[in-house]
């Protein structure tokens, strides 16, 4: 039986604090923790702790933050400590040859799509946005190539349709932990059997841009729904409304039918407001105005006069 002891994980995301917990409580306590740079965040530009590294500190593990772990400097200290494996989830830099190479039995990711469906960055954003009823985890080998390496185990989910970016990326995230668990049992005792990914049927998440997130209001009310609910709640799928910005959080695809596009047609009492898009009405019923916290969108409708009103693609 393989002994896999010495554990460097590397995380950033709040996706991967589940897996780095897991690792903690099932006794593989890692003996490095790689995560992103602090960063500025909000109003008050505050040097913030990555999610990863506030557990991690709880924890008394050590912490390093390269700028690039591919340096000669990140090199060095990772080799030095001799692990055994190299776990990832959610770090958000790619990885080199140089360091892939260095770990005894290999370096694993947990990745959260049914691989190679939804490589790349965003799997769970895109999975909503093309409206998939299952998505899923892979645990896989590194190798040279984004996301393409051999499979270890997969585990399916199905996506519910009240589910969103952030719940979706709850339920995976701790099924994820699991399966990362799981990955490295067989893996010690000889059991993992990686399966190579057929190329010919991947597919690619891109990153989530201002364009991404911008409502088209000319598409349908499924798929301008899908797009909300794949950017809730956060960053948001917006758009402008009297001049202002107006994120959207929540709405519901109706049945009922409008020729105009972008329209505010009706607002429903104590639920939302009416929009029409290119095929059929969608109610919405959570938004964030500018400058403003959520709220519900009945509530926003009751002072802003907003009947008849239209969203449009600029201020």
């Amino acid at each position: 039986m393989r002994q896999i002891e010495r554990i460097i994980f590397m995380g950033t995301s709040e996706f991967a604090v589940p897996t780095l917990k897991k690792l903690i409580q099932d006794h593989k306590k890692p003996q490095l923790v790689i995560t992103q740079p602090d960063r500025k965040r909000g109003r008050g530009q505050k040097l913030s702790y990555t999610p990863v590294k506030e557990l991690a500190l709880e924890h008394d593990l050590e912490v390093y933050q390269p700028t690039s772990v591919n340096t000669p400097s990140s090199l060095d200290k990772i080799k030095i400590l001799k692990p055994d494996m190299l776990v990832t989830a959610a770090y958000g830099k790619i990885l080199r040859n140089k360091i892939l190479n260095i770990p005894k039995f290999g370096c694993i990711n947990l990745h959260p799509s049914l691989l190679p469906k939804y490589r790349g960055p965003s799997p769970i954003n895109w999975a909503l946005f093309h409206g998939d009823s299952v998505t899923g985890t892979s645990v896989f080998y590194m190798n040279r190539k984004m996301d393409a390496g051999d499979i270890i185990l997969q585990s399916r989910l199905s996506i519910q349709p009240k589910d969103n970016y952030g719940t979706l990326s709850e339920k995976l995230s701790e099924k994820g932990a699991h399966d990362v668990l799981e990955a490295i049992s067989l893996i010690e005792h000889g059991k993992d059997s990686p399966v190579p990914q057929n190329d010919r049927y991947a597919t690619y998440s891109h990153l989530i841009t201002r364009g991404t997130r911008q409502i088209k209001w000319h598409q349908t009310a499924d798929e301008i729904n899908n797009q909300i609910r794949g950017l809730a709640p956060h960053p948001c799928a917006f758009s402008y409304l009297k001049g202002k910005e107006i994120k959207i959080l929540k709405a519901v695809p109706t049945y009922r039918e409008h020729s105009s596009v972008g329209r505010i047609v009706e607002i429903e009492k104590l639920e939302g407001f009416l929009v029409s898009t290119g095929y059929r009405l969608l109610l919405i019923k959570e938004i964030k105005p500018q400058g403003k916290p959520a709220m519900s969108a009945y509530a926003y409708s009751l002072g802003a006069n907003i009947l008849n009103e239209e969203f449009t693609d600029q201020p």
